[in-house]
């Protein structure tokens, strides 16, 4: 995770996110305004259209309205008898055919003046009774007409003589299926259900284009609550599960007024769930749309070019070999800059390397020559002490040239592991000390019984520094062990040399063991000393821990220090 977020790529994405907010901001609230512009102009659109539906009707209520009011003022303005009333109604019943009933409703629920010429009582109808005590226009539905037997609207107008004594209402009445045609919701209306009720809540006339009304509305509808208001407007979910538009305007306010339910196909596309998820959307697509662009552009301007350069550059550094590229043509100037800068440095560097190389490779041989000469001067003299011991007849003198001639040997021991290592700067003590030891045993021993040598070397690699004292060591402990140890109890001469390497804490240490056995029962001469301040000497210089080993049946020496790793000056 947190290479990604190192990424070129994912920051300027940040970036440009960070940039693009406040514009994808602004256009989420131009959307989002968009829709709410969208959604008042389809309630606007389908207020429109239901009215449109209702005109006619509005206009037949008006008229009915007008109707009514007009015999009422007639009725009210003059004293008539009841066949002058009757004549009256006949007439307004015979001039318009669309009347069920014209007539004037007394108190009691009676009629004596009406259009259909007898004295009848209205069923009685609480509701207008109460109107009596309040007279004022109303418009009801009723199922089973008084006077007719076939569902009816009525619409009362009260009627008041001159003295404002209320008279009774002028009632008129046209059958329901003439409110609303069906051919008012075919073609592209016929996925709308209409429904009129009046101030009461009552329904006075629906249509559907299929089916019961209540399968186009919401369950538990209260059409009550819409009257005295202005245009409502809403979605809802039927019975039947359908999502709907419900549009409510008044026909004539505060008495009649209309239902549209509108179908899937009224909602167009502005109120589609996937049209408003789009178009909230849209300025998301844009900022991805955006980023895409940025990303690609960057990659194809800079990111495959950076790329190419880092592939050379590690192919530089694994195989030291410098490709050109021709992708590089198409890089910008920068980058085709930065390019010839690298490929100026990678030759340059290739250059001192070569220089280097051939002058660590004369260096090489000058100290590998100077190692060899070094080496042959020692034999010289080793050869030259060997010809003095044998013109020498005292005993004592022997011992002590052959005592410097070894010493002498292993220094030329040390400068021909020099010379003969690969690299001057490590050698490979383990190796050197079997050397050592087979050459101290081949002159040590001499008349006695061949000795066993157990070697434990672990393979350990010392600098110059360290190497040349432990070998001075490691001879003066040899010629040690061989000049004062002896056989044991069982007879045999053992000769232990162990060299460990180990691991103390932070630091390596070398550890170097040389055991000899001994006859406790064979008294040991003592010699003069200057073999163990040899090696004090030589163990001070590697700063290490000198344990002599002093036993009854065994003698020896351990001697541990701590590695010194290679630092180039």
């Amino acid at each position: 995770m947190t290479s990604l977020r190192k990424m070129l790529v994912v920051r300027i994405a940040f970036l440009l996110s960070l940039a693009l907010l406040p514009i994808g901001l602004v256009a989420m609230g131009q959307s989002w305004r968009a829709l709410n512009i969208t959604h008042d102009n389809l309630e606007a659109s389908i207020h429109a259209r239901t009215s449109a539906l209702v005109e006619p009707e509005r206009r037949d209520l008006l008229t009915k309205m007008g109707t009514a009011a007009a015999l009422a003022d007639t009725l009210g303005a003059t004293d008539l008898s009841i066949e002058e009333c009757t004549a009256i109604m006949q007439r307004v019943r015979a001039s318009n055919p669309q009347l069920s009933f014209a007539g004037l409703l007394e108190t009691g629920s009676v009629s004596r003046c009406n259009s259909m010429g007898r004295t009848f009582d209205v069923l009685p109808d609480t509701r207008a009774d109460d109107l009596f005590s309040a007279p004022e226009p109303y418009i009801r539905f009723n199922p089973q007409g008084s006077a007719t037997n076939v569902p009816v609207i009525i619409v009362a107008y009260p009627s008041f003589s001159a003295d404002n004594t209320l008279k009774g209402f002028v009632t008129i009445s046209f059958e329901t299926e003439k409110l609303l045609q069906p051919d008012s919701v075919t073609g592209q209306n016929g996925a709308v259900a209409l429904v009129t009720f009046n101030s009461y809540g009552d329904i006075l006339s629906s249509v559907t284009p299929e089916g019961p009304i209540e399968d186009y509305l919401p369950e538990g509808l209260s059409f009550e609550g819409f009257v005295n208001q202005s245009d409502s407007f809403f979605t809802a979910t039927t019975r039947s599960g359908d999502t709907r538009l419900i549009s409510v305007v008044p026909i004539l306010p505060g008495e009649v007024y209309a239902l549209g339910s509108w179908g899937r196909t009224a909602l167009q596309r502005t109120s589609a769930t996937w049209f408003t998820i789009s178009t909230l959307l849209f300025p998301f697509l844009m900022w991805l749309v955006g980023i895409i662009v940025a990303v690609i552009s960057l990659n194809r301007l800079v990111l495959r070019h950076i790329s190419d350069l880092g592939r050379r550059m590690r192919r530089f550094a694994t195989y030291r070999d410098v490709v050109s590229s021709e992708k590089i043509n198409d890089a910008p100037s920068e980058i085709q800059t930065i390019n010839a800068t690298f490929e100026e440095m990678a030759d340059q560097l290739l250059r001192d390397e070569a220089d280097l190389e051939n002058a660590v490779f004369e260096r090489e041989v000058l100290l590998k020559e100077v190692h060899h000469r070094v080496k042959n001067n020692l034999q010289l003299i080793s050869s030259i002490i060997n010809m003095q011991v044998r013109q020498v007849a005292s005993p004592e003198a022997v011992t002590a040239l052959r005592k410097f001639q070894d010493r002498v040997t292993s220094l030329a021991s040390v400068h021909r592991a020099l010379y003969q290592e690969p690299s001057l700067t490590r050698i490979r003590f383990d190796v050197l000390l079997g050397d050592l030891v087979a050459q101290v045993n081949a002159v040590g021993a001499g008349d006695q019984k061949p000795v066993e040598i157990e070697l434990d070397m672990d393979p350990v690699t010392l600098l110059p520094d360290q190497t040349s004292p432990l070998a001075m060591v490691t001879t003066e402990a040899l010629s040690n062990a061989f000049k004062y140890g002896g056989p044991g109890r069982d007879g045999v001469f053992r000769l232990k040399v162990h060299l460990k390497e180990m691991q103390d804490g932070d630091a390596t240490r070398v550890r170097l063991t040389i055991e000899n056995s001994v006859n406790p029962e064979v008294h040991t001469p003592s010699g003069t000393g200057l073999g163990k301040r040899l090696i004090l000497a030589f163990a001070s210089q590697l700063d290490a821990d000198l344990t002599q080993i002093d036993e009854e049946d065994c003698h020896g020496l351990t001697l541990t220090f701590e590695y010194q790793p290679f630092s180039p000056e």
